[in-house]
Order: C-alpha cells, then sequence, then structure tokens
C-alpha cells in the first residue's frame, strides 16, 4: 500500500505546522473526519471514493469504492469499528473500518445526502439531504425510524449533528434556519434564524450547551441551545464557509472557507486566532482530533492536510 504522507514541518501564521499532505484523491476532498481514538483519518472524495489513513505515520490503509457519484459526509461509529459515509447518489452506506468491508447500504433519499452523523451510543444514523427530510436509521437492521419534513419547500439539509447526549438533533439549512429538532420523534422545537445564507455546518459544542454554525454569509455564529440566543458572530472570512468544529476541550472553534483558508477562534470572545492559509483551493471540511492536538482539512486542490501547534485540547 505505502505511505501516502510526506512530512512538512513548514511553519505557518502564528507557529503552528503543516506536518503532512496526502498524495491527492481524483478529485475534490470533500469530507475528512478523525476516528474516536485519533488512530485514522477518513476522507471522502467527489472522486466517489472513501480512503482511510493512519494519522501518526500518515500510511494509507485503504480505500472504500463502491459509492455512485462524490461522497459528501462521513462520520465513525463512536467505537471506531464502522464508517458511515452520505453520498449525491443518494444513498447512505456502511463500512467496516478495519477491513473496507460494506455492511450494508441505506436507501430511501430522493436528493443528495449531504450530512451523516451517528449517535453517541452508536444505534443510530442521522442524515441530512437536499430532498429536505431529516432521517434517523436503526443501525442494526437498517430501519428508517422517522423522516422529518421541512417547513418550507426548497430548503435542503446541508448538515447534521447529533448532541452529546443524544438527545437532539441540529439541522442547517439552505434557507439559512438553524433547528434543534427532539431525536427520538425528529420534532423541531427550537428555530435559530440569523444567518442570511445557506447554513453549511453545524456542530455542538463538548457540553452540548452550544451550536456553532457556518454559512455561505460568510460568518461562523454560536448559539446558547436552551434559549436560543446568538453568543457571537465571528466575521472574517472573505468568502462562504463551508465547515465548522468546536475543540473537545470547547475553547476553539475551527472553520474552513471557500476563501482557502481556515481560521481558529477563541470561543469565548469570538476572536480569531490563528489563520492558515496553505489549501490551493476552498477548504471544504474540517475536523479536530480527539485529544485537541492536531487539526485535519480537506480541499478542493485534492488534498487533505494535518496540521499541529494550533490549538491547545
Amino acid at each position: 500500500m505505502g505511505v501516502g504522507l510526506r512530512n512538512i514541518s513548514k511553519r505557518t501564521n502564528g507557529g503552528g505546522r503543516l506536518i503532512r499532505t496526502p498524495s491527492k484523491h481524483k478529485g475534490e476532498v470533500w469530507t475528512v473526519a478523525f476516528s474516536p481514538c485519533g488512530r485514522h483519518i477518513a476522507s471522502g472524495s467527489k472522486d466517489k471514493t472513501l480512503k482511510l489513513w493512519e494519522a501518526e505515520s500518515g500510511s494509507f490503509v485503504h480505500t472504500l469504492g463502491g459509492h455512485k457519484d462524490g461522497v459528501c459526509s462521513v462520520a465513525f461509529s463512536p467505537d471506531g469499528g464502522h464508517i458511515v459515509s452520505g453520498s449525491k447518489d443518494e444513498t447512505i452506506r456502511l463500512w467496516e473500518t478495519e477491513s473496507g468491508r460494506l455492511v450494508h447500504i441505506f436507501g430511501g433519499h430522493e436528493g443528495w445526502v449531504s450530512s451523516v452523523a451517528f449517535s453517541p451510543d452508536g444505534r443510530h444514523i442521522v442524515s441530512g439531504s437536499f430532498d429536505e427530510t431529516v432521517r434517523l436509521w436503526e443501525v442494526e437492521s437498517g430501519r428508517l425510524v422517522y423522516t422529518t419534513f421541512l417547513n418550507r419547500q426548497g430548503d435542503w439539509v446541508c448538515s447534521v449533528a447529533f448532541s452529546p447526549d443524544g438527545g437532539y438533533i441540529a439541522s442547517g439549512q439552505k434557507g439559512g434556519l438553524l433547528q434543534l429538532l427532539e431525536a427520538g420523534s425528529g420534532k423541531v422545537v427550537r428555530t435559530f434564524s440569523g444567518h442570511k445564507y445557506s447554513t453549511t455546518s453545524v456542530a455542538f459544542s463538548p457540553d452540548g450547551k452550544h451550536i456553532v454554525s457556518g454559512s455561505w454569509d460568510k460568518t461562523v455564529k454560536l448559539w446558547e441551545v436552551e434559549s436560543g440566543k446568538l453568543i457571537h458572530t465571528f466575521s472574517g472570512h472573505k468568502d462562504s464557509v463551508y465547515s465548522v468544529a468546536l475543540s473537545p476541550g470547547g475553547g476553539y472553534v475551527l472553520s474552513g472557507s471557500r476563501d482557502r483558508t481556515l481560521r481558529l477562534w477563541a470561543t469565548e470572545n469570538g476572536r480569531v486566532v490563528h489563520v492558515i492559509d496553505r489549501h490551493k483551493a476552498g477548504v471544504s471540511s474540517v475536523a479536530f482530533s480527539p485529544d485537541g492536538r492536531h487539526i485535519v482539512s480537506g480541499s478542493g486542490d485534492r488534498t487533505l492536510r494535518l496540521w499541529s501547534g494550533y490549538a491547545n485540547p
């Protein structure tokens, strides 16, 4: 299989390092994720494949092929044993991490599956789609538990995320809304309004008290879950924000943008801490390692890059 990452060790804006860059996918890298133990990184691409990498050594592990169109979203199960992927081919696929074996295909969406996530207990998968629905699936049986249709026609679902306790699902939508759903029923219990254009990415804080969202309006916003109150607006990106993440300790917000940069923000005051500008195309996806010491980013330049030294856990 060989080594797919190379050591870089060049410093960039503010003292951090770009430490590895994988050999390229054949298409844009649309999604990246760390395994719960931090040992692996999964990447999904416009080239219709997922690839698995060893984070520490940079070794390429294997390619998971089978989707008929680009892979929009990937996520690891809480125990790291499985990977779920959502695709433009309108399917969700469940894979065994170690072997790369396809376990199950979840069909039913009638549009791109833009986002997927596991519940914290690993028993369910939530999916969001351009068919304007959020769907909950039972992992073991593949059964569809429920479908939640959005209130406004044409309001695609761009991103979904489970709360840390598994009680809620956040949904970011094309019209700029962020909605909170009861995970058990799919009922919308709160709507957060403030973004002017599509809410492209959503993530919960580790304690479940806040949600961070990114948007085509070039901003990142931090919300209080219980009240729906807007806490901060993070401004500075010069183009659409494609992806957001919160550090495991909750002290930092990370964003990736079409402006080709990653930005690291202090959650407490909304100030930018670092700007990373080494990608040659828009940054489609960002994620923190479980220990908070590394960042991975995926880009339209067909690479994913691993960064170190930008944040403390």
